[in-house]
Protein backbone atom coordinates (compact mmCIF):
# COMPACT_ATOMS: atom_id res chain seq x y z
CA UNK A 1 0.00 0.00 0.00
CA UNK A 2 1.24 3.28 -0.63
CA UNK A 3 1.74 5.71 2.51
CA UNK A 4 -0.41 7.91 3.18
CA UNK A 5 0.55 11.75 4.29
CA UNK A 6 0.52 11.53 8.09
CA UNK A 7 -1.91 13.95 10.08
CA UNK A 8 -3.40 13.39 13.77
CA UNK A 9 -6.83 11.26 14.19
CA UNK A 10 -9.44 11.53 16.35
CA UNK A 11 -12.40 9.95 17.43
CA UNK A 12 -16.33 11.71 17.40
CA UNK A 13 -18.30 8.85 19.58
CA UNK A 14 -22.78 9.41 19.77
CA UNK A 15 -22.82 7.01 22.74
CA UNK A 16 -24.96 4.55 20.40
CA UNK A 17 -27.63 2.46 22.50
CA UNK A 18 -26.97 -1.23 20.99
CA UNK A 19 -30.08 -2.90 20.40
CA UNK A 20 -31.28 -4.73 23.41
CA UNK A 21 -28.99 -2.51 25.37
CA UNK A 22 -29.60 -0.05 28.02
CA UNK A 23 -28.40 3.72 27.81
CA UNK A 24 -25.62 2.31 30.63
CA UNK A 25 -24.57 0.15 28.02
CA UNK A 26 -24.00 2.92 25.54
CA UNK A 27 -22.07 5.49 27.80
CA UNK A 28 -20.30 2.14 29.11
CA UNK A 29 -19.45 1.50 25.45
CA UNK A 30 -18.21 5.36 25.03
CA UNK A 31 -15.51 4.78 28.18
CA UNK A 32 -14.37 1.64 26.59
CA UNK A 33 -14.02 3.42 22.78
CA UNK A 34 -12.23 6.05 24.78
CA UNK A 35 -9.66 3.96 25.92
CA UNK A 36 -8.92 1.99 23.00
CA UNK A 37 -8.71 5.28 21.06
CA UNK A 38 -6.08 6.03 23.59
CA UNK A 39 -3.96 2.97 23.42
CA UNK A 40 -3.73 3.44 19.96
CA UNK A 41 -2.64 7.02 19.73
CA UNK A 42 -5.69 9.14 18.61
CA UNK A 43 -5.36 12.83 19.22
CA UNK A 44 -8.93 13.52 20.31
CA UNK A 45 -12.03 11.65 21.69
CA UNK A 46 -15.26 14.40 21.08
CA UNK A 47 -18.80 13.29 21.80
CA UNK A 48 -21.89 14.61 20.55
CA UNK A 49 -24.89 16.46 21.49
CA UNK A 50 -28.33 15.15 20.49
CA UNK A 51 -32.14 15.25 22.47
CA UNK A 52 -34.73 13.05 22.37
CA UNK A 53 -33.20 10.35 19.88
CA UNK A 54 -33.54 6.86 21.49
CA UNK A 55 -30.37 5.37 19.53
CA UNK A 56 -27.95 8.10 21.39
CA UNK A 57 -27.40 9.09 24.79
CA UNK A 58 -25.06 11.85 24.30
CA UNK A 59 -27.94 14.63 25.37
CA UNK A 60 -25.07 16.01 27.99
CA UNK A 61 -22.10 16.46 26.89
CA UNK A 62 -19.75 18.12 29.53
CA UNK A 63 -20.52 15.18 32.04
CA UNK A 64 -19.80 12.59 29.39
CA UNK A 65 -16.59 14.33 29.00
CA UNK A 66 -15.98 14.45 32.51
CA UNK A 67 -16.46 10.55 32.50
CA UNK A 68 -14.48 9.90 29.90
CA UNK A 69 -11.15 11.95 31.18
CA UNK A 70 -11.42 10.20 34.38
CA UNK A 71 -11.54 7.00 32.28
CA UNK A 72 -8.49 8.21 30.36
CA UNK A 73 -4.82 9.66 30.99
CA UNK A 74 -3.61 11.20 27.83
CA UNK A 75 -5.90 11.57 24.85
CA UNK A 76 -7.57 15.23 24.59
CA UNK A 77 -10.97 15.21 25.25
CA UNK A 78 -14.15 17.72 24.34
CA UNK A 79 -17.30 17.87 22.52
CA UNK A 80 -18.57 17.75 18.91
CA UNK A 81 -20.01 19.71 20.06
CA UNK A 82 -21.87 21.44 22.16
CA UNK A 83 -24.59 22.65 20.64
CA UNK A 84 -25.11 26.91 21.83
CA UNK A 85 -28.45 27.56 20.49
CA UNK A 86 -29.60 25.28 23.44
CA UNK A 87 -27.46 26.61 26.25
CA UNK A 88 -26.69 30.13 28.16
CA UNK A 89 -23.04 30.89 26.92
CA UNK A 90 -22.36 31.42 30.90
CA UNK A 91 -23.45 28.13 31.63
CA UNK A 92 -21.17 26.23 29.07
CA UNK A 93 -18.15 28.33 30.08
CA UNK A 94 -18.57 27.26 33.72
CA UNK A 95 -18.84 23.25 32.70
CA UNK A 96 -15.81 23.81 30.27
CA UNK A 97 -14.28 26.05 32.88
CA UNK A 98 -14.48 23.41 35.64
CA UNK A 99 -13.77 20.41 33.58
CA UNK A 100 -10.25 22.31 32.57
CA UNK A 101 -9.27 22.86 36.41
CA UNK A 102 -9.87 19.42 36.66
CA UNK A 103 -8.44 18.27 33.31
CA UNK A 104 -5.98 20.54 32.80
CA UNK A 105 -4.71 21.15 28.88
CA UNK A 106 -7.10 18.14 27.81
CA UNK A 107 -10.47 19.56 27.10
CA UNK A 108 -11.85 20.90 23.96
CA UNK A 109 -15.12 22.99 23.64
CA UNK A 110 -16.40 21.77 19.93
CA UNK A 111 -18.98 24.49 19.62
CA UNK A 112 -22.16 24.34 16.97
CA UNK A 113 -24.72 26.77 15.82
CA UNK A 114 -27.38 23.71 14.93
CA UNK A 115 -29.83 22.59 18.20
CA UNK A 116 -29.83 18.77 17.16
CA UNK A 117 -33.03 18.10 18.11
CA UNK A 118 -36.44 19.63 16.82
CA UNK A 119 -37.87 23.29 17.91
CA UNK A 120 -40.01 21.89 20.82
CA UNK A 121 -37.01 20.61 22.63
CA UNK A 122 -34.68 23.38 21.95
CA UNK A 123 -37.01 25.60 23.29
CA UNK A 124 -37.85 23.75 26.18
CA UNK A 125 -33.67 23.39 26.80
CA UNK A 126 -33.28 27.05 26.49
CA UNK A 127 -36.59 27.82 28.09
CA UNK A 128 -37.55 30.70 25.09
CA UNK A 129 -37.52 31.52 21.43
CA UNK A 130 -34.72 33.99 22.33
CA UNK A 131 -31.29 32.97 21.26
CA UNK A 132 -32.19 30.72 18.61
CA UNK A 133 -32.01 32.23 15.13
CA UNK A 134 -29.26 31.58 13.47
CA UNK A 135 -28.55 35.92 13.55
CA UNK A 136 -27.52 35.35 17.25
CA UNK A 137 -25.30 32.91 16.94
CA UNK A 138 -22.28 35.39 16.44
CA UNK A 139 -23.01 37.34 19.65
CA UNK A 140 -23.61 34.43 21.62
CA UNK A 141 -20.56 32.76 20.39
CA UNK A 142 -18.55 35.78 21.54
CA UNK A 143 -19.96 35.79 24.58
CA UNK A 144 -19.13 32.71 25.14
CA UNK A 145 -15.30 33.56 24.45
CA UNK A 146 -15.81 36.61 26.52
CA UNK A 147 -16.24 34.53 29.45
CA UNK A 148 -13.04 32.33 29.07
CA UNK A 149 -10.69 35.23 27.74
CA UNK A 150 -12.18 38.53 29.10
CA UNK A 151 -12.08 41.58 26.94
CA UNK A 152 -15.62 41.99 26.63
CA UNK A 153 -17.35 46.01 25.59
CA UNK A 154 -18.76 47.31 28.48
CA UNK A 155 -21.46 48.29 26.07
CA UNK A 156 -21.99 44.55 26.57
CA UNK A 157 -24.87 44.37 29.51
CA UNK A 158 -22.61 40.91 30.60
CA UNK A 159 -19.00 42.55 30.98
CA UNK A 160 -19.62 42.92 34.36
CA UNK A 161 -20.42 38.97 35.27
CA UNK A 162 -16.85 36.78 35.57
CA UNK A 163 -17.32 33.04 35.03
CA UNK A 164 -15.65 31.36 38.08
CA UNK A 165 -14.45 28.63 36.77
CA UNK A 166 -14.11 29.46 33.32
CA UNK A 167 -12.01 32.98 33.38
CA UNK A 168 -8.48 31.70 32.78
CA UNK A 169 -9.44 28.35 32.68
CA UNK A 170 -10.27 27.87 28.73
CA UNK A 171 -10.34 25.09 26.98
CA UNK A 172 -9.34 24.51 23.01
CA UNK A 173 -11.98 26.45 21.19
CA UNK A 174 -13.35 25.10 17.68
CA UNK A 175 -15.77 25.91 15.62
CA UNK A 176 -18.03 23.09 13.85
CA UNK A 177 -20.26 23.32 10.54
CA UNK A 178 -21.88 21.89 7.74
CA UNK A 179 -21.75 24.75 5.73
CA UNK A 180 -20.27 27.91 4.45
CA UNK A 181 -21.60 29.98 7.05
CA UNK A 182 -19.60 28.63 10.36
CA UNK A 183 -16.52 28.26 7.89
CA UNK A 184 -17.27 32.11 7.85
CA UNK A 185 -18.06 32.54 11.48
CA UNK A 186 -14.57 30.52 12.03
CA UNK A 187 -12.21 32.63 9.74
CA UNK A 188 -13.09 35.46 10.98
CA UNK A 189 -12.64 34.52 14.92
CA UNK A 190 -9.38 32.89 13.87
CA UNK A 191 -11.03 29.70 15.38
CA UNK A 192 -9.55 26.05 13.84
CA UNK A 193 -12.58 24.76 12.00
CA UNK A 194 -13.85 21.10 12.26
CA UNK A 195 -16.52 20.37 9.25
CA UNK A 196 -19.24 17.90 9.22
CA UNK A 197 -18.15 15.73 5.97
CA UNK A 198 -19.60 12.36 7.78
CA UNK A 199 -22.93 13.80 7.09
CA UNK A 200 -22.56 16.97 4.64
CA UNK A 201 -19.82 15.48 2.42
CA UNK A 202 -20.83 17.20 -0.60
CA UNK A 203 -20.52 20.72 0.57
CA UNK A 204 -16.97 20.13 2.34
CA UNK A 205 -14.24 20.82 -0.45
CA UNK A 206 -16.25 24.19 -1.01
CA UNK A 207 -16.72 25.35 3.11
CA UNK A 208 -13.13 24.63 3.45
CA UNK A 209 -11.86 27.06 0.68
CA UNK A 210 -14.19 29.22 1.87
CA UNK A 211 -12.53 28.90 5.07
CA UNK A 212 -8.98 29.36 4.04
CA UNK A 213 -9.85 32.55 1.99
CA UNK A 214 -11.51 34.28 4.94
CA UNK A 215 -8.94 33.36 7.70
CA UNK A 216 -8.23 36.18 9.54
CA UNK A 217 -4.76 35.68 11.37
CA UNK A 218 -4.12 36.78 15.21
CA UNK A 219 -7.54 35.82 16.89
CA UNK A 220 -6.44 32.18 18.31
CA UNK A 221 -4.11 30.71 15.66
CA UNK A 222 -1.98 32.75 12.60
CA UNK A 223 -2.89 30.74 10.11
CA UNK A 224 -5.84 28.22 9.46
CA UNK A 225 -6.52 24.54 10.50
CA UNK A 226 -9.00 22.26 9.55
CA UNK A 227 -10.65 18.60 10.66
CA UNK A 228 -13.00 16.66 8.73
CA UNK A 229 -15.58 14.10 10.24
CA UNK A 230 -15.53 11.08 8.15
CA UNK A 231 -17.39 7.55 8.75
CA UNK A 232 -16.04 4.85 9.23
CA UNK A 233 -16.69 1.16 9.32
CA UNK A 234 -13.85 -1.35 8.07
CA UNK A 235 -13.13 -4.87 8.29
CA UNK A 236 -11.24 -7.22 5.80
CA UNK A 237 -14.58 -9.26 5.55
CA UNK A 238 -16.79 -7.32 2.98
CA UNK A 239 -19.19 -9.11 4.40
CA UNK A 240 -18.76 -7.94 8.01
CA UNK A 241 -18.74 -4.79 6.65
CA UNK A 242 -21.91 -4.54 4.96
CA UNK A 243 -23.56 -6.27 8.02
CA UNK A 244 -22.10 -3.66 10.64
CA UNK A 245 -23.32 -0.99 8.07
CA UNK A 246 -27.02 -1.81 7.99
CA UNK A 247 -28.50 -0.96 11.09
CA UNK A 248 -27.09 2.20 10.89
CA UNK A 249 -28.49 2.68 7.36
CA UNK A 250 -32.07 2.07 7.97
CA UNK A 251 -32.03 3.81 11.15
CA UNK A 252 -30.64 6.98 9.26
CA UNK A 253 -33.37 6.08 6.40
CA UNK A 254 -36.16 6.30 8.77
CA UNK A 255 -34.95 9.10 10.48
CA UNK A 256 -35.18 10.93 6.84
CA UNK A 257 -38.80 9.72 6.69
CA UNK A 258 -39.71 11.81 9.60
CA UNK A 259 -39.15 9.44 12.58
CA UNK A 260 -36.99 8.51 15.69
CA UNK A 261 -33.80 6.94 15.08
CA UNK A 262 -34.31 3.42 17.24
CA UNK A 263 -31.75 1.14 17.88
CA UNK A 264 -32.41 -1.74 14.60
CA UNK A 265 -31.24 -5.36 15.36
CA UNK A 266 -28.33 -7.07 13.05
CA UNK A 267 -31.40 -9.43 11.74
CA UNK A 268 -33.79 -6.61 11.30
CA UNK A 269 -31.44 -5.05 8.97
CA UNK A 270 -30.13 -8.30 7.05
CA UNK A 271 -33.67 -9.33 6.07
CA UNK A 272 -34.91 -5.35 5.22
CA UNK A 273 -35.52 -5.41 1.03
CA UNK A 274 -34.49 -1.91 0.02
CA UNK A 275 -35.86 -0.10 -2.28
CA UNK A 276 -34.15 1.52 -5.39
CA UNK A 277 -34.42 4.58 -4.05
CA UNK A 278 -33.21 3.64 -0.49
CA UNK A 279 -30.63 1.66 -1.61
CA UNK A 280 -29.61 4.70 -3.78
CA UNK A 281 -29.66 7.04 -0.98
CA UNK A 282 -27.53 4.39 1.03
CA UNK A 283 -24.79 4.22 -1.58
CA UNK A 284 -24.53 8.00 -1.86
CA UNK A 285 -24.02 8.26 2.45
CA UNK A 286 -21.53 5.98 2.17
CA UNK A 287 -19.83 6.84 -0.88
CA UNK A 288 -17.14 9.31 0.15
CA UNK A 289 -17.23 7.36 3.45
CA UNK A 290 -14.03 5.42 5.25
CA UNK A 291 -16.31 2.25 4.88
CA UNK A 292 -15.12 -0.59 3.53
CA UNK A 293 -11.90 -2.80 3.12
CA UNK A 294 -8.90 -1.58 4.45
CA UNK A 295 -7.92 -0.91 0.71
CA UNK A 296 -11.03 1.07 0.03
CA UNK A 297 -10.95 3.13 3.11
CA UNK A 298 -7.23 3.42 2.79
CA UNK A 299 -8.03 5.20 -0.93
CA UNK A 300 -10.95 6.75 0.04
CA UNK A 301 -8.67 8.90 2.98
CA UNK A 302 -6.42 9.36 0.96
CA UNK A 303 -8.58 11.34 -1.40
CA UNK A 304 -10.46 13.30 0.88
CA UNK A 305 -7.00 14.85 2.35
CA UNK A 306 -5.58 15.45 -1.35
CA UNK A 307 -9.53 17.16 -2.21
CA UNK A 308 -9.78 19.26 1.45
CA UNK A 309 -6.23 19.99 2.68
CA UNK A 310 -7.47 19.04 6.24
CA UNK A 311 -5.13 19.04 8.96
CA UNK A 312 -6.58 16.46 11.13
CA UNK A 313 -9.34 13.34 10.57
CA UNK A 314 -11.74 12.40 13.17
CA UNK A 315 -13.71 9.38 12.59
CA UNK A 316 -17.34 8.70 13.46
CA UNK A 317 -18.00 5.33 13.28
CA UNK A 318 -21.46 3.89 12.56
CA UNK A 319 -20.76 0.25 13.07
CA UNK A 320 -23.30 -1.83 15.05
CA UNK A 321 -21.63 -3.16 17.66
CA UNK A 322 -18.77 -1.49 20.19
CA UNK A 323 -16.01 -4.49 18.71
CA UNK A 324 -16.80 -3.78 15.27
CA UNK A 325 -16.20 -0.04 16.11
CA UNK A 326 -13.06 -1.07 17.68
CA UNK A 327 -11.72 -2.87 15.01
CA UNK A 328 -12.22 0.14 12.50
CA UNK A 329 -10.20 2.36 14.85
CA UNK A 330 -7.80 -0.23 14.75
CA UNK A 331 -7.92 -1.08 11.07
CA UNK A 332 -6.88 2.67 10.24
CA UNK A 333 -4.72 3.68 12.80
CA UNK A 334 -2.68 1.02 10.65
CA UNK A 335 -2.89 2.51 7.47
CA UNK A 336 -2.82 6.28 8.87
CA UNK A 337 -0.79 6.44 11.92
CA UNK A 338 -1.38 9.69 14.25
CA UNK A 339 1.39 11.91 14.14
Amino acid sequence: MVEMKRVPLSVLDLASRPYGGSNADALAGTIRLAQEAERLGFERFWVAEHHGMPAIASSAPAVLIAGVAAATERIRVGSGGVMLPNHAPLVVAEQFGTLRALYGDRIDLGIGRAPGTDGVTAMALRRSEHGLSVDDFPQTLLDLIGFFHGGMSESNPLHTITAIPGLGDAPEIWLLGSSGYSAQVAAALGLPFAFAHHFAGENTEAALALYREKFVPGGFLDAPHSMIAVNVISDDDPEVVRAQSLPGILSFLRMRQGGKPQPVSMEEALAYEFSPLEQDFADQRTARQAVGTPDVVERRLSALLESTGADEIMLSSGAATLESRIRSLEIVAGLLPPS
